[in-house]
């Protein structure tokens, strides 16, 4: 559904959607480097995955707004996580 939202609005205001998906890729960057400090072998813990759940809803809140998200999700909170989840 979201991505159905996100084509029909894909025409207007380029240069917004570059700037946020640069967010999104930045946030899926630093979850990126939280998953490599994170033990080898070892389940990754759920505080971590929810983050990338996070990143999701990021890219909803962005792309599709209309949709609505789960929760309040902003790239502060994000980092915010990520920062409470690192080793």
């Amino acid at each position: 559904v979201a991505v159905d939202r996100r084509l029909q609005q894909m025409p207007t205001n380029v240069q917004r959607d570059t700037t946020r998906m640069e967010k999104v890729h930045e946030m899926r960057d630093e979850y990126a480097w939280l998953l490599e400090q994170l033990p080898q072998g070892r389940p990754v813990p759920q505080q971590v995955r929810d983050i990338r759940w996070m990143i999701e809803e990021l890219r909803v809140s962005y792309f599709a707004h209309a949709l609505g998200t789960a929760y309040p999700v902003s790239d502060k909170r994000i980092v915010k996580a990520i920062d409470a989840a690192a080793p």
